[in-house]
């Protein structure tokens, strides 16, 4: 029986991180090209089950493009439960905002960027922008066709955690659609994505059309995405608009050979 395109994907997901951090290295020049920051603050959020150790890089590469930048002092991401709510990190958003007098881009990585949007949603006169690496924007079809295998796998493992990565707390799904629509358009949301993601499937981690909202895709790994070069520099790209200006991710000359069109057909 031959193996299908998901499971390839999820076999590989492992050496195809590898190849992404230790790409770092030879990206440097391409990296180096990145747009400096203005300043202001931003927070990092982990993924499911990962702690601020997994956004080091991000949080280095930031801090060296002139931002001050936060983790998000939760330890382990295990859901929104795990943490008593999103209280704690409001408060958190709220007090860099104030001790900064600026305010805050949130960059959630996976789960993280559940939890970004969920965040902006409750302070969102403090939030800047938001920017989500492989999240799962949309929750998973109730028959769980759409869940690949390493998803599973850590659903099972959410469970024997007693963790809820979906949850806002009063056991219902929480559904980014649905935030998204709550947020104020004037608020720049990016979600960056890719279609070789093993874990969280591309289409749930697309972003409605909206006037400040893009999509920008990148080849990458889902365990990859915060070491990519490619993600890396996109995100610097948009953390470097103007306060209160937006213009979308531009795709061109060298751009368009390392960012897809994230507009083109699916192909499986």
């Amino acid at each position: 029986m031959p193996i299908s395109s998901q499971a390839w994907l999820s076999l590989t997901e492992f050496p195809r991180a590898g190849l992404e951090i230790s790409s770092l290295f030879s990206a440097a020049p391409f990296l180096s090209f990145s747009k400096r920051g203005d300043g202001h603050p931003v927070m990092v959020i982990p993924g499911f089950l990962a702690d601020d150790d997994s956004t080091w890089v991000i949080r280095q590469f930031l801090e060296r493009l002139g931002y001050q930048t936060h983790p998000w002092d939760q330890q382990r991401n295990l859901g929104v439960t795990a943490m008593g709510g999103y209280e704690t990190l409001v408060q958190q958003v709220l007090r860099i905002h104030r001790e900064s007098g600026q305010k805050v881009s949130i960059v959630g990585w996976s789960l993280g960027g559940v939890h970004a949007l969920a965040v902006a949603h409750r302070a969102e006169y403090a939030v800047r922008s938001v920017i989500t690496l492989g999240s799962p924007i949309t929750p998973p079809k109730a028959d769980g066709s759409d869940t690949p295998p390493i998803a599973l796998a850590m659903r099972r493992a959410a469970r024997a955690m007693n963790a809820t990565p979906l949850n806002n707390g009063n056991a219902a799904p929480l559904n980014g659609r649905h935030v998204l629509q709550e947020l104020s358009e004037n608020l720049p949301v990016s979600s960056i994505f890719s279609r070789t993601d093993s874990v969280v499937p591309w289409r749930r981690s697309q972003l409605p059309a909206g006037p400040q909202r893009e999509n920008i895709e990148v080849v990458a790994s889902h365990i990859g995405l915060g070491f990519n070069p490619t993600v890396l520099f996109a995100m610097a790209d948009r953390l470097a608009q103007p306060k209160g200006e937006f213009t979308p991710f531009q795709r061109y000359g060298v751009r368009q050979l390392l960012y897809p069109n994230p507009a083109r057909p699916a192909v499986l």
